[in-house]
């Protein structure tokens, strides 16, 4: 009997131990240029961090749950969605609570949570072109 109770906790420990200890098959890590990459963990926790080593990243510069990005050679801007708790408690997007942010690789300086319109007079005060355009995530990936 104990030996079946021991196998039993055993099995379920391993079970345990294999669900969550390894990523889910829709993350994944997207390198971007100066050293940075998104990250995504789960499906809202997508955001933007200094790569350290291969496979390994510091802590976010630019939080959950980025949607958008784009790059020239000295800028990194991106779209992001704020997250609030739902009903049971789950963290998912919140589509009102926008914000753009701009991290300029170069100093890592890391310019936000911005509005739209401070987000354009940013870019503008940058010199980042108008040609640099926020595009999906899934869509560079070729996911879209």
């Amino acid at each position: 009997m104990q030996i079946k109770l021991l196998s039993y906790l055993l099995l379920s420990f391993l079970s345990l131990l294999f669900l969550t200890g390894c990523p889910g098959p829709s993350d994944y890590d997207m390198d971007l240029p100066g050293g940075y990459s998104v990250i995504r963990t789960s499906a809202d926790e997508v955001k933007i961090t200094p790569k350290v080593s291969e496979g390994s990243w510091g802590t976010g510069v630019i939080p959950a749950k980025v949607t958008e990005v784009a790059w020239d050679d000295k800028y990194i801007i991106a779209k992001q969605l704020g997250l609030k708790n739902d009903d049971n408690g789950y963290q998912i997007p919140d589509e009102k609570n926008v914000s753009f942010w701009i991290l300029e690789m170069i100093t890592d300086e890391v310019t936000g949570p911005l509005d739209g319109k401070s987000f354009t007079e940013k870019k503008a005060e940058f010199g980042i072109s108008n040609d640099i355009v926020l595009q999906e995530i899934d869509d560079i990936r070729g996911d879209g």
